[in-house]
């Protein structure tokens, strides 16, 4: 994963040209949500320089280079007197005046630069109650959902000026960047990622914040910093060009997946030319909206509909999906969900034709968030998604195309109609969205489905609509008694008003002895009701054939059994269109009165 975000990072630089100093810097807004500054004005005559005021000002795209902003640690100052707020009173004299009292002490700076920014530290210093009480007023003037950076801004000559205005603070950042990254370094060794001998590597280049040192864990040698080169040894140029990389991606490749972000990093394969294109779709937002257009497909599970666009290309790239959590407690410390590597886009247009035949068998756009409903949470009542671990464990396996197992899949499908059952809610289009599910992942051949042969019989047109889901005889004898057993409860509710017969079917945790004895109960009380007709004796039969076909040992779960049984009580009305021959009949028999 990291050579293919180094590459990209490479090709970015060359196409953009950029010098180091524009490599290094960070864009504080990068995900939309620092849209305010707290500029600290100063002005300067000569060598006068005095503090003026605080003032609000619109964050501007254009000035990302003038804000000149690098994250540092997270208890001491960054790498230039740029930084997000916190909390006033911390981030202004950790950050801001932190900068000033850290670089003053430093010995590669000349006298009338020290000068410079001495007068700087001093005024911050003299008026530091003022600025952070105007800091605080500008914090509670600004809805808390919105937020701050703060950074210091020079009048001269009628003219403003930032941090990145001016020569000392580039070069201080720029130096100061290299200095932490030869913290820990080695000479004359193989870098890593490019597995060229370098005569600097350095082992702290934690591009991405899930790598650390600050765990022994990730320490080799004895537990010694100073041989932690040798974990993760990094030239310079590749750490230039994976932090270039990982930029663009978080501004360009990052998407939502069934309401989970993750990171899209492409792997080149052939002609720089054909990767030129791909970088220019990318980047050129109205060559995006164009393919948009043309590809026309309705989207799996992608916000952004990236998936559609990237199943049309040629098998020219690989693509990696990183799903990454941030840890905000830890320090806005990453954490690695998932990652799904060396998908071509050839898998993805596989994907998409199975998507596509659920879509026209059930007349309904099938999405990756309709998997989703059944792998979010494991209790309704709860807030938080817990089940994302199970949920990217499937979407691994379809993406990779690797064979499911059935009660994995029917443990988590159950849960949710049962759940369904027993409040009588949604239950119909539950039971339709699991059913859905079932059907796309058996047209990938992700499900290992039980195959006999037997006689046609009168519903095998029914069941031949929804192959291979129902090719074993069991299921067929589940879903038809599912199917009558549905007919009873609502012949109930028409006649009394509810329907006591639901406590025959334990909340759907039947096992294979009690749907066999099942179909009797069923029958008895439809003759109680004097409504065994000719329709209703034709699914009974269906149902004695197949489970006789079946055998003793039907080699389902409790769960995968009323699975299909609960299928069949959905789709009542299908069964109902086979045996009964005029449309007054079946509304007889299948719809609920309103009382």
């Amino acid at each position: 994963m990291l050579e293919a975000v180094k590459e990209l990072g490479e090709l970015v630089l060359e196409r953009e040209e950029k010098d180091i100093l524009t490599s290094l810097i960070e864009d504080p807004n990068i995900k939309g949500t620092y849209n305010n500054v707290c500029a600290i004005r100063f002005r300067k005559e000569g060598n006068n320089l005095e503090y003026i005021d605080v003032e609000r000002e619109e964050y501007k795209k254009d000035y990302i280079l003038k804000y000149l902003y690098r994250k540092g640690s997270a208890n001491g100052p960054d790498f230039s007197p740029t930084a997000k707020l916190t909390e006033p009173e911390k981030t202004f004299p950790i950050k801001i005046l932190g900068w000033f009292n850290k670089i003053l002490k430093e010995k590669n700076i000349k006298d009338e630069e020290r000068l410079f920014l001495g007068s700087i530290q001093e005024e911050l210093e003299e008026n530091r109650e003022d600025i952070i009480s105007k800091i605080e007023k500008i914090r509670k003037e600004i809805p808390r959902k919105e937020k701050i950076f703060i950074t210091i801004k020079i009048e001269e000559n009628g003219e403003e000026y930032y941090p990145g205005d001016y020569k000392i603070f580039r070069r201080l950042l720029q130096e100061n960047v290299e200095k932490k990254g030869l913290k820990i370094f080695s000479e004359d060794k193989v870098c890593s990622i490019c597995k060229e001998k370098k005569n600097i590597v350095i082992g702290n280049a934690s591009v991405y914040t899930f790598y650390t040192l600050d765990k022994p864990g990730f320490i080799i040698g004895g537990f010694k910093k100073k041989f932690a080169w040798k974990n993760f040894p990094v030239c310079l140029d590749c750490k230039r060009a994976l932090e270039e990389g990982k930029r663009f991606i978080a501004q360009k490749l990052k998407f939502s997946f069934a309401g989970i972000n993750y990171q899209l990093i492409p792997r080149f394969i052939f002609t720089k030319e054909d990767i030129e294109d791909i970088i220019d779709i990318f980047t050129d937002s109205s060559k995006m909206v164009s393919l948009k257009k043309e590809v026309k497909r309705a989207y799996l599970a992608d916000e952004n509909e990236i998936l559609d666009i990237l199943s049309e290309f040629k098998d020219i790239l690989t693509l990696n999906f990183l799903f990454i959590k941030e840890i905000k407690e830890q320090q806005s410390a990453e954490k690695i969900l998932l990652l799904i590597e060396d998908i071509f886009p050839s898998r993805l247009r596989t994907i998409f034709l199975a998507k596509e035949y659920v879509d026209r068998l059930f007349e309904e756009n099938f999405t990756f968030k309709t998997v989703r409903n059944f792998f979010s949470k494991s209790d309704p009542n709860k807030g938080a998604y817990d089940l994302d671990k199970y949920f990217l464990e499937l979407v691994d396996s379809i993406f990779k195309g690797r064979t499911i197992e059935k009660n994995f899949i029917m443990n988590f499908l159950m849960k949710r109609i049962r759940d369904r059952f027993i409040k009588d809610e949604y239950l119909a289009t539950c039971i339709r969205e699991a059913l859905m599910i079932v059907v796309f992942l058996e047209k990938l051949n992700l499900l290992e489905m039980e195959v006999k042969d037997m006689e046609t019989k009168m519903f095998d047109e029914l069941f031949e609509r929804y192959k291979p889901t129902f090719e074993a005889p069991a299921k067929k004898g589940l879903f038809l008694l599912g199917a009558l057993t549905e007919m009873l409860l609502r012949k109930q509710y028409n006649e009394r008003g509810s329907k006591p017969f639901m406590k025959e079917l334990k909340s759907l945790k039947m096992s294979q002895k009690d749907f066999i004895g099942l179909l009797p109960k069923v029958q008895n009380k439809f003759e109680e009701y004097n409504a065994f007709d000719k329709g209703k004796r034709l699914i009974a039969e269906g149902i004695s054939y197949y489970l006789l076909l079946a055998g003793d040992n039907w080699e389902m779960s409790i769960d995968e059994m009323n699975f299909y049984f609960s299928c069949g009580m959905n789709l009542v009305r299908d069964v109902a269109n086979i045996v009964y021959p005029d449309k007054e009949s079946i509304k007889e028999e299948i719809e609920i009165e309103e009382g």
